[in-house]
């Protein structure tokens, strides 16, 4: 499908990268801080681009999560977030027409950027964890 390479297309000028590496579901795995992602095709009519990032993993699902969660979704500008079981998701679905290396970036800093930036307080908060630990500078590890 012509979207999918234009995708990865986009990916390797994005990260200036020679090869984009895809997951099994033919998905590209990304990391922005503590939050996993991936960028991927939605088929369908019409077939859609999804940027998603896991904020946070092993969470309860409660009523004050959920409020929560409503409220940094008021708040958000172009990025989704919702609970699935026990995995906090950001999302972002684009139309492939027109798609250009900006556009994708936008999607992938927002997402990202949403989901690294709530994942901690998130995982604290309701007993989950983030995807990946937070990275210190070399400077704070050898003290």
């Amino acid at each position: 499908m012509w979207i999918r390479a234009h995708v990865r297309e986009l990916l390797r000028e994005l990260w200036q990268q020679h090869e984009i590496v895809e997951d099994d579901d033919g998905d590209v795995p990304f990391r922005h801080g503590t939050a996993a992602g991936w960028v991927g095709v939605v088929d369908g009519a019409p077939p859609m681009v999804r940027v998603v990032a896991h904020a946070a993993t092993g969470v309860r699902s409660t009523f004050k999560l959920l409020r929560e969660l409503n409220e940094i979704q008021l708040s958000a500008r172009s990025a989704s977030i919702a609970i699935a079981g026990d995995v906090v998701i950001v999302s972002q679905t684009i139309s492939p027409i027109g798609l250009t290396a900006p556009v994708l970036r936008q999607a992938l800093v927002a997402v990202g950027g949403v989901a690294d930036s709530v994942g901690m307080l998130v995982a604290s908060v309701f007993d989950g964890r983030t995807p990946y630990p937070i990275e210190r500078p070399e400077s704070e590890d050898a003290r």
